[in-house]
């Protein structure tokens, strides 16, 4: 009767390396890509007393829902704006199902819309932040466009855009 002994320790941790190390490349290939913020808008007497770096600029707090959010998703897009509508993420390889979360520096009613005005997900009343789709998460097909819209008077509006492997 041969007993198998388990794996050696370091085999063990090199196997539960390995995907940490692939979603710390794959968040540092997303954060190179992201265009550059578009220059803030003029502060006015109100604005001027928030912190130097205002949590309207950062995109920590939504990177921390992404645990409960979108489970075993990766970051597939960050982006900011005001009211018009944005570009959030392209289908350029194929079918996907994405998690989108938003945070606003005002209260805002965001939906999710397909380029030829589809909508994929809305929210249920205005607010400063959330995720959109209740139910999880919203699939789309190959070559596919998906936008994010907020509605809200002088709202800055940031969006994070999670996929499915």
């Amino acid at each position: 009767m041969s007993h198998q002994s388990p794996p050696p320790r370091p085999a063990r941790l090199v196997r539960e390396a390995v995907p940490f190390v692939l979603l710390v490349c794959a968040c540092g290939a997303a954060v190179t890509e992201l265009p550059a913020s578009p220059p803030p808008a003029p502060a006015t007497a109100a604005a001027s007393a928030a912190p130097a770096l205002a949590a309207s600029e950062s995109f920590d707090d939504l990177v921390a829902k992404a645990p409960s959010l979108a489970p075993g998703m990766h970051e597939a897009s960050r982006r900011s704006g005001g009211n018009e509508g944005i570009e959030l993420w392209r289908a350029e390889q194929g079918d996907a199902c994405l998690r989108v979360a938003f945070a606003s520096t005002v209260p805002v009613t965001a939906r999710l819309l397909l380029q030829g005005g589809d909508l994929l997900a809305a929210a249920s009343e205005p607010a400063m932040d959330g995720a959109l789709g209740e139910k999880g998460p919203v699939c789309v097909r190959k070559g596919d466009i998906v936008k994010g819209v907020a509605e809200g008077s002088g709202a800055h509006v940031r969006w994070i855009v999670w996929q499915a492997p």
